[in-house]
């Protein structure tokens, strides 16, 4: 269906270079989608590898606790649990990666919590210091994920802009420029004849 738009020489200019802007962002549209699409697969498959890096760390951290609790008595390892005053604090920040928006959460405050190192075994220690390096590795991991989220919403949306282009307005727009093209010609075929009336 073609725009409603005065059929005239200056309207036919101004649609024709409007079809040129139209054809040339449809252009740079798809060419960004294309390069959405695959950072999109290459950040996947990161994650993916990540993802199960990070399962692995926290089965032998398991593995760790396990065994850090056969080796501290019942009565002190409930005492340890409800002393313990270890803090994590989480922050969040706006980062641009691709020019995307992305919401980042990144630790601000690790303080481990506070235990007797004379009556406990090193591999409390050793559990500490593994937890550590697996919530670091959580936040990574949180971080991978919500970046692939927010890539497949750009792509989403700039898939909804291709098509609006493509199958909206880049049709309409050649609709219109032929529309008044046929107008123009029927004009000046009228006005040729008039004058030819006028001439005998």
């Amino acid at each position: 269906m073609p725009l409603r738009v005065n059929p005239n020489r200056m309207e036919l200019l101004r649609l024709r270079k409007r079809l040129v802007l139209a054809r040339r962002g449809h252009k740079l549209l798809e060419d960004k989608l294309e390069g959405l699409i695959q950072r999109f697969l290459q950040e996947s498959k990161d994650y993916r590898a990540f993802r199960e890096e990070v399962e692995s760390q926290f089965l032998s951290f398991l593995a760790l606790g396990t065994y850090a609790r056969t080796r501290i008595r019942e009565d002190f390892w409930h005492l340890i649990s409800e002393t313990s005053n270890g803090r994590t604090t989480l922050r969040e920040r706006v980062e641009k990666r691709m020019n995307i928006p992305v919401s980042v959460l990144f630790i601000e405050e690790f303080s481990p919590p506070v235990y007797s190192l004379v009556e406990t075994p090193t591999v409390l220690d050793e559990l500490v210091k593994k937890w550590k390096e697996l919530l670091e590795k959580i936040v990574e991991l949180a971080n991978k994920e919500r970046y692939l989220i927010a890539l497949a919403m750009e792509i989403e949306r700039t898939k909804r802009r291709v098509n609006a282009l493509e199958y909206k307005l880049i049709p309409q727009l050649e609709e219109t420029i032929k529309f008044i093209s046929t107008k123009l010609e029927e004009l000046e075929r009228s006005n040729f004849f008039r004058l030819l009336r006028l001439k005998e």
